[in-house]
């Protein structure tokens, strides 16, 4: 259907609840990386971090950042099969399905990684597309290149994100954007970036779209 809607999701943080591991693996290639180590006591503090800002706290040079997400993907591999969606995110899904929405993931993880999670919950039949490619500011870029690909016109597309470079990147391409406050950021600091819609549960979501 042509004007029918099309929802992009964010992977981690959005549909798959990783913080933890995530945070894990950075720590251990922090000494690799010689780049700042997370404290548990910090990390509702780094929550209103923009993406920019966190980099900058965690004293990671730019240079280095594909080197580190390509490590963390390798370490996340064997995490995959433990990890579990946020509450409530198999059933939004399922529905939207079911009301013919078509679906899409857009990830800086492996497509294996994805893969392995989504067959693991029963989901890798609800989405048309695992778009994985890794670029920590280069969103607008894979976003352009995915409404190409998958011939999405600009009006259907929605960006489902957790991150303000989410937000950012859907309203450089003049898309939707849809910030959730379950993931990374918080509420705070994404509402300071004007999503164009902000969703507190999954079923806020669902809503938007029944």
């Amino acid at each position: 259907m042509k004007n029918s809607p099309y929802l992009i999701f964010d992977f981690d943080g959005t549909l798959v609840d990783s913080f933890v591991a995530v945070m894990e693996k950075f720590n251990l290639l922090s000494e690799e990386f010689n780049f700042r180590k997370i404290n548990s006591d910090e990390i509702d503090r780094l929550r209103d971090l923009t993406s920019k800002e966190l980099i900058k706290y965690l004293e990671i040079p730019i240079y280095k950042i594909p080197s580190v997400l390509h490590c963390a993907r390798k370490h996340m591999r064997s995490e995959m099969p433990s990890l579990s969606p946020f509450k409530a995110i198999p059933e939004m899904l399922h529905e939207l399905h079911e009301i013919k929405i078509p679906l899409g993931i857009l990830t800086s993880n492996s497509s294996e990684n994805v893969m392995k999670w989504l067959e693991r919950n029963k989901m890798q039949h609800l989405f048309n597309f695992i778009h994985a490619e890794s670029a920590y500011f280069g969103k607008k870029r894979i976003l352009r290149k995915i409404l190409k690909t998958y011939k999405i016109e600009q009006s259907q597309a929605f960006y489902i994100g957790d991150e303000t470079r989410d937000v950012e990147a859907a309203k450089e391409c003049d898309i939707c954007s849809v910030a959730v406050t379950w993931g990374f950021n918080s509420e705070k600091i994404l509402s300071q970036h004007q999503p164009h819609y902000i969703a507190r549960k999954p079923e806020d979501i669902l809503m938007m779209f029944k």
